[in-house]
Formats: C-alpha cells, sequence, structure tokens
C-alpha cells in the first residue's frame, strides 16, 4: 500500500505539475538579437548550421564589409534564389537547395555583421540561413487551407473510420466536449460532413497510445497512461488496455468496448506502436512502463507481443524480448514500424534501424541513421514507406525526414526549446539486398522540422506537414520554453516531396498555404477518402490551457490543387477483395488522359508523428477499350498488404478520385488461440482491480 501510495504521488506531481510562464519579451521567434532586423519582404529565418568543406548552399556567393542579412537576401532575390546565407560576419551565399546540413545552436550564429554591427551574420563556420516563403497561388495549381469547425476535445490520436467518420481519442482532462454525465470526453468520433464531435465513453486512460485495424475491421486501440484523477473523475489505469471500436456511420451510435478482466495486454505500454501482419493480427512493440519525459532500464519495455495473443516462439501469450530495444535506450518510444512485403518488419529507433522476423524472433541490424539522425520520441521525425508498385516489384523504401542531433545523452532540462535547432536531414533506404548495401541516401529539406507528419498522397507524393523547427518533443522539460512546450517556431508551410524526382528536386512549398495555428507536440494529420488532408491537434501542456502553446481544438482541411479539378469517378466496387482476385468497376475519366492507376491505401492511426500502417499499394489494372472498365487484380498476397480495410482511389493522370472503403482478403477475424489467451490471463493481474492508492 505505502509504494502504491508513493506511485500515487508521482503520478499526481507529473500531472499537476506548474511551471512559471516565460514572461521575458521576445524579440522574434527565432531568438533574442541586439536590434529588431527588417528583413526584405517575404523572407523569414530558417535556421543555423554548420557550413564545412561541403557548403550548404551551392549557388551565387560573395564576400565583404557591407554583409548584412538584408542585402545578403537582396542579392540571392535578384538572382532569383529562395534560400540565402550569411556567415563569418562577411560572407553570403544564395541557393535553392540545402546541400547538406547540421543545425546547431541559434546561438552558434552571433558574429557581428561587417555591415552593421547590431545585427548578426552566422558566425564560424556557421550559416544563419534565411528562406524565401512560397507565394500562395489562386490559380488550378494553388493548394487550399479551410478552417473546419471545434473538435471538442484534442486530436492526439486519429484513425478514419468511414467515410465520413473520424475515430478521436485524446487523454483525461478539462476538454470542452462532455460526456452525457457531464464530465469532459477524452475520446469522440469526429463528422466529416458536419465538423462535429459525438462523445465517447472509456474505461481506462487511452492517452500516449497505439492503435490498427484488425483483419475483420475493428479497431483497436492498445495502451496508455496510468491511472489519473482529474475534474471529478477518477480514471483507471490504461497501459494494459485494449479499447475495440467497431466503426459505424455518422448517424450510429457505435461506442468504444473495454473489458480489462478478460481483454488486455500482458504487459505495460506507455508510447508503443504497433502494427497489423500478414495474418491479421496486430504486434505491439515497445514503450515504457511508467511515464516518464524520455525512457530509461527502469521503465523501459523492450519486448513486443500480439493480438489476440500468440503461442510463439515459447512464449504462450506473454511478451517477447528484445534486445532492440535495450540498445536503443534511452530515446526508443514510438519506435517507427511497417509491415514489409517479405513478411519482416522495419523498426526504427533513436538512431538505429532493424529488420524484425517476428515469426521466429530474429533481429536484423540495418545501417544507423547517418549524422547522428534521431527520429523518434522525444525527436520525433516524419516517416512514411514509400508506395509499393508493380513497376518497383513492391520493393520496400523507406523514407524518414526531420527529428534531431542533438545527443542522446542530455537531459530535458539541457535542451533549449527556442535555441536547438531540429534536423533537416531525410534518410531513405530501400529495403532489398541491394539498398541496405548501399545504406542510407541522405538529402535535405529546405528547414528544419521535429514532430512533421508525414502523409502518403494518392498520387503518390508525400506530405510533409505539422511541427517546429526548434527543441522537442514534450512539455515542462526544456529551458527557455514558451508556456510549457519543448518545442518551439511551428513551421506553418507545408512542404511536398516527390520520391519519382531527382534527388535535389524533390522538395517544394510552391503554392503551399500558410496557416496561422501552430501544431506542435500531439498535432495530427490524415489523408482522407475525399482526398483532401485532415489537420488538427497539438496541446504541448499538462491538461487544458489557453496560453501559448495552447489545447488546440481547431481543425483545418488542406485542399491540393486536385480538389478544384475535374476528377475521375468510379462504381461497382465489390465490398471485399481476396488476393489476386479480379474485379471490375465502371469509371467516368476524361477522353484525353493517359496515365490511369488505381492506388489501395491505408489511412492509418496516427500519433506522435507515427503513421501506424499508413500504406499505399498500387494494383494492377487495365483499362477497356471504351475507357468505361477498370479490370483490377487485388494485391499479390498478404505480406503487401495485411488483411483488413482498405481505401480504393483512381488516379488518371496525378489526379484521384474521391475513395471508397472495402476489405481485402476475407472479412475474417485474425487467428485465435484460446489456450495462449488463458495463459496470459493466468500471469497478468487485471490492471484496474487493483487499488489506485
Amino acid at each position: 500500500m505505502a509504494q502504491s501510495l508513493v506511485h500515487f504521488i508521482l503520478l499526481t506531481l507529473w500531472f499537476h505539475r506548474s511551471c512559471p510562464l516565460v514572461t521575458a519579451a521576445r524579440t522574434t521567434l527565432y531568438g533574442r538579437v541586439p536590434a529588431a532586423i527588417a528583413l526584405p519582404s517575404g523572407w523569414n529565418k530558417n535556421f543555423c548550421t554548420t557550413d564545412q568543406s561541403t557548403r550548404v548552399l551551392s549557388g551565387y556567393t560573395y564576400k565583404d564589409n557591407s554583409v548584412t542579412p538584408g542585402n545578403c537576401i537582396t542579392a540571392c532575390t535578384q538572382r532569383n534564389f529562395t534560400l540565402a546565407g550569411v556567415e563569418n560576419g562577411n560572407e553570403c551565399y544564395c541557393g535553392n537547395t540545402i546541400i547538406q546540413a547540421y543545425p546547431t545552436k541559434d546561438s552558434d550564429c552571433r558574429t557581428a555583421c561587417a555591415g552593421d554591427g547590431s545585427q548578426y551574420c552566422g558566425g564560424t563556420s556557421r550559416l544563419m540561413v534565411y528562406i524565401k516563403a512560397p507565394i500562395a497561388s489562386t490559380g488550378s495549381d494553388a493548394w487550399t487551407l479551410k478552417a473546419g469547425g471545434n473538435s471538442g476535445v484534442v486530436m492526439t490520436h486519429v484513425a478514419v473510420a468511414t467515410n465520413d467518420t473520424i475515430l478521436v481519442i485524446d487523454r483525461k482532462e478539462n476538454n470542452p466536449l462532455l460526456k452525457a454525465d457531464g464530465k469532459p470526453a477524452w475520446g469522440a468520433v469526429w463528422n466529416l460532413q458536419s465538423n462535429t464531435a459525438r462523445p465517447l465513453n472509456l474505461t481506462t486512460h487511452s492517452f500516449c497510445s497505439s492503435g490498427n485495424f484488425l483483419s475483420n475491421g475493428t479497431l483497436v486501440n492498445f495502451g496508455g497512461h496510468p491511472f489519473v484523477y482529474r475534474n471529478g473523475e477518477l480514471v483507471s489505469d490504461g497501459q494494459q488496455g485494449v479499447r475495440l471500436f467497431n466503426p459505424c456511420p455518422a448517424s450510429g451510435s457505435c461506442d468504444i468496448y473495454e473489458n480489462p478482466s478478460r481483454i488486455r495486454l500482458s504487459s505495460k505500454r506507455w508510447y508503443p506502436t504497433s502494427a497489423r501482419l500478414h495474418d491479421g493480427s496486430i504486434v505491439v512493440i515497445g514503450g515504457m512502463t511508467l511515464a516518464d519525459w524520455t525512457n530509461s532500464a527502469a521503465v523501459n519495455n523492450p519486448t513486443y507481443e500480439f493480438f489476440p495473443p500468440k503461442n510463439i516462439n515459447g512464449y504462450n501469450g506473454l511478451q517477447i524480448p528484445s534486445q532492440f530495444f535495450k540498445d536503443t535506450l534511452p530515446h526508443n518510444t514510438y519506435p517507427h514500424v511497417y509491415a514489409l512485403p517479405n513478411k519482416k518488419l522495419f523498426v526504427a529507433a533513436n538512431n538505429q534501424a532493424m529488420l524484425l522476423d517476428w515469426e521466429n524472433n530474429v533481429e536484423t541490424r540495418l545501417p544507423n541513421f547517418p549524422n547522428g539522425q534521431r527520429v523518434v520520441y522525444p525527436m520525433n521525425a516524419a516517416g512514411v514507406l514509400l508506395p509499393l508498385t508493380p513497376g518497383n516489384n513492391y520493393t520496400p523504401e523507406v523514407l524518414i525526414c526531420g527529428g534531431s542531433h542533438i545527443s542522446d545523452t542530455l537531459r530535458g532540462e539541457q535542451i533549449d526549446a527556442q535555441q536547438d535547432y531540429a534536423s533537416a536531414q531525410c534518410s531513405r533506404m530501400a529495403l532489398d539486398s541491394a539498398g541496405i548495401a548501399g545504406g542510407w541516401k541522405v538529402e535535405y529539406m529546405p528547414e528544419p522540422r521535429v514532430l512533421s507528419d508525414g502523409v502518403l498522397l494518392p498520387n503518390g507524393k508525400i506530405l510533409i506537414i505539422n511541427g517546429g523547427r526548434t527543441g522537442v518533443a514534450g512539455y515542462a522539460n526544456a529551458q527557455n520554453r514558451i508556456g510549457d512546450s519543448n518545442a518551439e517556431n511551428p513551421t506553418f508551410t507545408p512542404l511536398l516531396y516527390d520520391p519519382g524526382l531527382p534527388a535535389g528536386q524533390r522538395f517544394t512549398q510552391a503554392n503551399m498555404p500558410t496557416s496561422n495555428i501552430g501544431r506542435l507536440y500531439h498535432s495530427v494529420a490524415t489523408l482522407l477518402p475525399s482526398g483532401a488532408v485532415l489537420i488538427g491537434g497539438s496541446n504541448p501542456n499538462d491538461d487544458m490551457q489557453t496560453r501559448p502553446w495552447a489545447s488546440e481544438y481547431r481543425v483545418e482541411y488542406l485542399n491540393p490543387p486536385y480538389m478544384s479539378a475535374t476528377r475521375p469517378t468510379y462504381t461497382g466496387l465489390p465490398a471485399i477483395v481476396n488476393y489476386g482476385a479480379t474485379f471490375t468497376i465502371s469509371v467516368s475519366i476524361p477522353s484525353s488522359s493517359t496515365s490511369v492507376k488505381v492506388m489501395l491505401m491505408d489511412l492509418g492511426f496516427i500519433t506522435h508523428s507515427v503513421h501506424m500502417d499508413q500504406k499505399a499499394v498500387e494494383l494492377v489494372s487495365t483499362l477497356s477499350a471504351d475507357r468505361r472498365t477498370l479490370t483490377i487484380v487485388g494485391p499479390p498476397n498478404a505480406p503487401v498488404y495485411s488483411p483488413g480495410p482498405g481505401w480504393i482511389f483512381v488516379v488518371v493522370d496525378g489526379i484521384p478520385s474521391v475513395a471508397q472503403r472495402l476489405m481485402i482478403g476475407t472479412g475474417a477475424s485474425p487467428p485465435k488461440d484460446d489456450a495462449a489467451i488463458a495463459n496470459m490471463l493466468a500471469k497478468t493481474a487485471n490492471p484496474i482491480s487493483g487499488p489506485h492508492f
């Protein structure tokens, strides 16, 4: 009982600690300067980086004693460059692409300018980079941003459930959306048609959990936070939580189902990742056994387990140890995990990666991320599995962008929320023998990003959105915070990556809109069946706050240019399609079209920059001579696309249709081993039956 009381006190302090609000004046969003600097119109300060023999910017350059940020930018503008940089007090560099960058502290770029001693012009081998803001377009190539109402609960975790609904999961906090009992909700169904939220009723604390669809279409939410007493309500321990949700139409009343006495994880998991496997079950990986800013040996859960439980590798329903999750301490929670066509799992944590053969419990290490790039919480990078296509023989290739180069030996209070820049690095590797032998291929975004989301679009491009330029994930840890946020300087303008273009030409912000809503820790973005992208969340606070950066309930929709184009349509999609099965749909496409593709997409479960199960698979298809019928072949096998729900987009010359939902496989439930379940229940305790105090 005494130990339980100590745990309760520690948890109470964790949830209710308060930190003094930063009241010192900020002269800019990017740190203090000796004098306010008026940059040329349309230009913004970007980041400070080391600059060695391989220059960050490789365009026009000059050196003289008149250099200031302003006249350097002017010189670059006159030569049609979109990036400018100053260094060593008297050097100016221009370019359109970041060639190489290792962001460092803002304070490293504080050498006085030769042209004006009241301004800073980088430092010794330190380049301060400035970026030209994209010009918003009003033409047919314009991306548009639209307000979308108030979510009622913070969109910390989301998953597209049906054509017109999204499951939203938050934590127990003072949200404005109320349940029937008058207490704040921490789960909801978001109606995409009316932009309204319907509260859900959860039993256990779902904060910082994971989620996936089973092969039968049931969405399962795993793990979470220890119990908390807040707003007059005790919420039970969610670390072993298993929450089931069967989606229904927006007019329905479907709710979360929990029964911890019978349905639970075998071990406590806070900040886990999970993935749907080729047999339709789910693997749940990693996490911590107690809430903390980052992981340690004392609270590490270096294991994985399955739902439903399996008798595999001698563990009979219980968790299976993983050396990888010992070696990647302390930053190994919310790992990036992708199910691959060879039945293995790609797993990335800290600055390391592996292939996990879960059927035989064999780990094969991959090359570490170059240049010390750290890619998971609290240095969250945007990650995607690039589209699998017949053209690339369904060869998996991973892209992970951003994160941080900060040492993993630093404690939270040793990191500066405003001064420590995130990583601009993207690491890309094909996961075949040749790709692995060649190692990670590195390219650079035009700006550093942490806490961003990587969203696969139906045209094969990747949207990188949300996040900040400085700091790390979490709250109330780093120094020099605004409010409680450990990250600062939001990246308000999205970035588009085209994996099919040559390196150095893949990134663009052209025609992108700029939001005025900062999306930092606990923000999300997801592709919708309409082809638009929903943007929500951000809450780097304990409980609901209105100070910077506030608990964010405003929802936005980002509309790619194809949303306003003449789009293909189709009818006749079967409800269920098995592997290798042939089916037809009726299509309406422009007579002038030259390229017709069918994309099968899993829109995933999204939280903390991790898009669990997000996947795009191009299906083999043939257009009839009269251009009215598409004959389509289902995915070749379950490892290419795990059995379960998916969305079909018909993409004509890069313009997608509205997607429709179907089930891949047979729609059956995953394998169920009653003996493994019984052993798990016998050897684990009901997480909510014991004392809370």
